[in-house]
């Protein structure tokens, strides 16, 4: 399974969500690669605080990733790769998003951030028709506050409303997420109620079946579907 994260926008939460998911998938006894691509070296640096076997992390260079890639995937050492792409649209991102199985795109409940993943949904859009295959693509919702309010009803009426396909599982604002990357500990293991549930049903979301699950509709919100 190829997991690529996309954005363009910084702060939503890209590198947390593919720390997190590469640590579940490793926890469960799979052979994980994480590609870090983004500018930041953030997961870089998860990776060499973090003692998790079957989780590899590795930062390499944008011109280089075409090689290296296809040298991994011959090699068959890992169940998964999990590509953690710069954020900035370039073409290297797109050679990337052209070899995933799934695109993932984080985002906040704000309009900059739901415009973003748009933005990087129609730049799915492009390479899938280049390709001349469905590239299966998911809004992943980040950092949300655990109280219904009206910007996370708006940005579920967004939404809807541009047919953008999400998943249900969203991703609470948790200290776990963020002690992570000071710690190494993967936030299922420090926070095993509430990160842990989350990245598990995540996971389960991702592996049951890629795109198949419709974006939430407004008659879903009204029905509580909506709230974090």
């Amino acid at each position: 399974m190829i997991l690529s994260f996309a954005s363009s926008k910084g702060g939503v939460g890209k590198s947390t969500a593919c720390a997190a998911i590469g640590a579940r998938l490793a926890t469960r006894g799979e052979e994980v690669l994480i590609i870090d691509l983004d500018q930041t070296r953030t997961l870089d640096r998860f990776g060499r605080k973090a003692k998790i076997p079957g989780l590899t992390v590795t930062a390499i260079e944008r011109d280089s990733f075409t090689t290296l890639f296809r040298e991994f995937t011959a090699a068959d050492t890992y169940d998964h790769i999990l590509i953690d792409l710069p954020g900035a649209r370039e073409a290297m991102a797109l050679k990337a998003i052209a070899r995933s199985d799934l695109i993932i795109i984080p985002a906040q409940a704000s309009e900059p951030d739901l415009r973003e993943a748009l933005v990087i949904a129609s730049d799915v859009k492009d390479v899938a028709e280049e390709r001349g295959a469905p590239i299966p693509y998911r809004l992943l919702l980040t950092k949300m506050s655990p109280l219904r309010t009206r910007v996370t009803d708006f940005a579920y009426l967004e939404i809807a409303r541009h047919g953008l396909p999400m998943f249900r599982t969203v991703l609470v604002e948790r200290v776990a997420y963020k002690e992570m990357f000071l710690t190494g500990v993967a936030p299922d293991a420090s926070d095993r109620f509430g990160a842990a549930a989350e990245i598990s049903a995540l996971t389960d979301e991702i592996e049951a079946g890629f795109g198949k699950v419709k974006p939430l509709l407004p008659l879903d919100i009204a029905a509580g579907q909506g709230a974090a």
